[in-house]
């Protein structure tokens, strides 16, 4: 079974406490349970869309379901061709993907290797390393810059001049913080021409307009080492359907699609992601809500003299200024559920964006602990 993009590691806090002990970049974090039973906890932990995913997909699942009985491969072909005309690439330039999470999979798999390690940051979105790892290959860490941008020069420096794969996530998880689209073009030319780098831009629809961020699918460069990897689990509100695709260049597509599993995209999947990529329209009001949820939180923060990072996802992170485990525990016990500890950003909390009457029970249980 394909590991869902947040769903790595079912363990508790107390197995997270045992694991502080290790080195920064092989700690093991529980994810906090993110299936809420009845009058169960208010979730704010994954990164979803709290929404749910639009009337129009809502509509196109139910009538995809009498296809259930059939295998997926005419929907999965029309979601390729979907995907190549609406990003305006060649077919055989788009693998899809039990989520992106298998896209990340299969990348760790075929572009690391025993003297060939994966490079990525810390604190980021942890699924490629904990893959690469299994495969008994070297991950390096390093750690973002002060302003919590990649720290593209120490990564370029990390691999020494010779072959690795590096993993951008772009906007960042956990931090939603964005690294220039002209640093990313810089640091392409200074790693090794055998080197690939996968871009995750998962969190790409809630970035748009911000200046420094341009998606490297909407405004390619002309270097077949890069992969871009999206996913409709966030925006588009189907993290549970598990669909995702990577754009890259006929080569490294054709190599990756030979590691994918086979009708690794459910009918039902497939059918709802070609509609996805056609309503504008929802997606533009998906954007528009969302932005207006996360400037929603950042003033309910500066009035309480919170500084989030500058956000461009769909949550916000900031210095609580006390030992995340606490915190976590504390809303807990008050029936919210927020993101885990992302060493080595201790006292850090990443909030996933919820609906109006969730943020203000969370900011209500924000002043019950600083009170």
């Amino acid at each position: 079974m394909i590991l869902s993009r947040r769903h790595f590691f079912q363990t508790s806090l107390a197995a997270a406490a045992a694991a502080a002990t290790l080195r920064p970049e092989l700690r093991v974090f529980a994810e906090p349970r993110r299936a809420a039973p009845p009058g169960g906890p208010i979730l704010l932990n994954s990164n979803e869309n709290a929404y749910g995913a639009w009337p129009s997909l809502m509509k196109r699942m139910t009538d995809a379901i009498p296809l259930a009985h059939r295998y997926p491969d005419a929907s999965a072909d029309r979601l390729v061709d979907e995907i190549a005309a609406f990003h305006r690439v060649k077919r055989e330039q788009v693998v899809v993907g039990c989520g992106s999470s298998e896209i990340l999979r299969i990348c760790a798999e075929i572009f690391t290797a025993p003297d060939v390690p994966l490079i990525a940051a810390t604190p980021t979105f942890e699924s490629i390393a904990k893959h690469t790892r299994r495969l008994n290959r070297e991950a390096k860490a390093v750690p973002l810059t002060a302003d919590f941008a990649h720290d593209l020069e120490r990564m370029a420096d990390a691999a020494k001049g010779k072959p690795a794969l590096f993993y951008l996530c772009n906007p960042n998880n956990p931090t939603a913080s964005l690294t220039p689209r002209k640093a990313i073009e810089a640091f392409l030319g200074k790693l090794h021409p055998q080197s690939v780098v996968l871009i995750d831009e998962a969190y790409h629809h809630f970035a748009l307009g911000a200046p420094d961020y341009t998606s490297f699918i909407d405004r390619p460069v002309d270097d077949s080492r890069v992969v871009v990897a999206r996913t409709f689990s966030k925006v588009y509100g189907l993290a549970g359907m598990r669909v995702g695709y990577a754009i890259a260049a006929p080569a490294l597509a054709g190599k990756m699609a030979s590691f994918a599993l086979p009708d690794n995209v459910n009918v039902v999947a497939a059918e709802v992601g070609v509609l996805a990529l056609r309503d504008t329209d929802d997606l533009a009001m998906a954007i528009k809500r969302n932005a207006a949820d996360r400037d929603a939180f950042v003033q309910q923060a500066k009035q309480r003299r919170l500084k989030p990072i500058p956000s461009f996802g769909n949550f916000v992170m900031f210095d609580t200024s006390r030992p995340i485990a606490e915190v976590i525990e504390h809303f807990r016990q008050n029936n919210v559920s927020i993101g885990r500890p992302f060493p080595p950003l201790d006292t850090y909390a990443r909030i996933s964006l919820g609906k109006p009457a969730e943020m203000a029970a969370f900011w209500r249980v924000w002043d019950g602990m600083r009170a």
